[in-house]
């Protein structure tokens, strides 16, 4: 009896040394590491344009290019209805709403390791608000002053 419980408690510490190892390699982790890359700049800040308040902006050329970034965020189940993605390991949510007068969709970012924001998606409205750019890695399109692809990310600067 003694040497079965013996056995049975080495055998939870093994369990739990390899579940620690892992961590770092858990799909939630990997979600988050996903994101920061399209999200962040190399100093771990949001490269969208600021508008106040936890907001940003990026305009996109139609409602379709609006749903295709939005795939990037949450993955292809979207399907441009209002969505909540929840990443794995409770590692945090994307929230897409659907927007009006001008705003295609609202990305509310709740992610750990990102600070917290929402995106807007905006109609180009004329290019009122920045230069168009076209991304030389993926040919994706967008409106802003910022000069890097939200689709390749940080692995993207564009002169």
């Amino acid at each position: 009896m003694f040497l079965t419980a013996l056995m049975l408690l080495a055998m939870g510490c093994t369990f739990a040394a390899c579940g620690s190892d892992d961590d770092d390699d858990s799909q939630g982790n990997s979600q988050v590491a996903e994101l920061k890359a399209v999200l962040l700049d190399e100093n771990g800040r949001v490269f969208f344009d600021a508008m106040g308040e936890g907001a940003y902006k990026i305009g996109v050329l139609s409602k379709e290019d609006a749903i295709d970034l939005i795939k990037l965020y949450v993955g292809s189940a979207f399907t441009g209805l209002p969505y909540i993605y929840k990443l794995d390991d409770n590692k945090g949510t994307v929230e897409v709403t659907i927007g009006d007068q001008g705003v295609y969709y609202t990305v509310a970012f709740n992610v750990e390791g990102i600070p917290h924001f929402r995106l807007l998606l905006l109609d180009e409205g004329g290019n009122a608000f920045g230069m168009r750019h076209t991304c030389k890695v993926c040919g994706y399109t967008w409106l802003s002053t910022v000069n890097r692809c939200p689709r390749a990310g940080n692995k993207t600067y564009h002169p």
